[in-house]
């Protein structure tokens, strides 16, 4: 392992995970990531936390004595959420915030507590598409007035040695090992296929599968040539930095701009969404240099990351 391997711990800001910030340390953690999601009590039990604002801020400032780099994550557009209470929270956070924020716009997954909670009208008015795009753009100019890089749609760093250098293996589209109950992977084989991994949910059964097996995946997906190439762009659009043509050849052995409708790609570049140049670099983490040194290709500009969901379905050509 390299003496600077990058090692995240993604934890609950429980009192019960504070106290285990030092055994995580001496682990050989380095990196902690909090999901504290809101500074509001009362939010929290809607979002099903088990954690209080009081639990958060102690763990918080604990890990910030304990870990060089240290994270959390807000969740915004809640029910009964305004654009003046946002303010009053992102404030609160960027003041409390190290050199790494995350904050993502709250969405309802099929099948969940708060979903059905939305179904059945037993929450809060939820904020609009417009009121939630306020939001957005509300974060990305609070973040960068105080010092911060936005450098992915949902992410933002005081410096490039700040950013999730784990994140960029999924948003280049490298092989991932996904270890432990319920954990996902993307793996290339010998003879160069793709391919997804899923771990067992259960940790039982896990446990059983590793001791029986050696491993403890329980389903390998072959990941199809025209989604690999999809997911390079919709992943890689997500960034600041986008994607680079030379990186794209060498991992797909095609050229960029045989997915890209010639069309769509010239209008968003005439009218400032995205860039064709070799600036992307820029928003890489340090370390990843001697991958990235020759990177150019197409990224977006900040007003074409709020509009990315908008601009990908014309962008990639459906026949691929």
């Amino acid at each position: 392992m390299s003496n600077d391997a990058e090692i995240t711990l993604e934890a609950n800001p429980t009192s019960a995970e504070a106290n285990h910030l030092e055994a995580f340390r001496a682990a050989g953690v380095n990196r902690l990531s909090l999901g504290i999601q809101a500074l509001d009590d009362k939010i929290l039990v809607v979002l099903g936390r088990d954690h209080s604002a009081k639990d958060a801020l102690r763990t918080l400032e604990k890990a910030q004595k304990l870990f060089d780099q240290v994270t959390f994550d807000l969740i915004f557009a809640r029910p009964g959420q305004t654009l003046s209470d946002w303010r009053r929270e992102l404030k609160e956070a960027l003041a409390l915030a190290g050199n790494h924020l995350s904050m993502y716009q709250l969405t309802f997954e099929r099948g969940t507590p708060l979903f059905k909670a939305l179904k059945n009208k037993q929450l809060a008015p939820v904020p609009d598409m417009d009121e939630a795009a306020d939001m957005y753009d509300e974060a990305v100019k609070e973040a960068r007035a105080q010092g911060f890089l936005h450098y992915e749609v949902s992410n933002y760093a005081r410096s490039r040695s700040a950013m999730g250098r784990h994140n960029f293996s999924y948003w280049l589209g490298e092989d991932y090992l996904g270890i432990g109950p319920g954990a996902h992977g993307r793996l290339t084989t010998v003879n160069g296929d793709r391919l997804r991994t899923f771990g067992e949910f259960h940790p039982d059964r896990y446990m059983a599968l590793c001791e029986s097996e050696g491993e403890g995946i329980r389903k390998w997906i072959p990941l199809e040539t025209g989604d690999m190439l999809k997911e390079l762009v919709v992943f890689g659009m997500r960034t600041r930095a986008g994607v680079s043509r030379p990186g794209f050849q060498r991992m797909t052995g095609r050229s960029l701009d045989t997915l890209l409708d010639q069309d769509a790609l010239q209008l968003y570049l005439d009218h400032g969404f995205l860039v064709d140049d070799d600036q992307g670099n820029a928003y890489l983490p340090s370390g990843l240099e001697q991958d990235v040194n020759d990177w150019y290709g197409i990224r977006p500009t900040e007003a074409g990351l709020a509009r990315m969901d908008s601009l990908i379905p014309n962008l990639i050509l459906h026949e691929n």
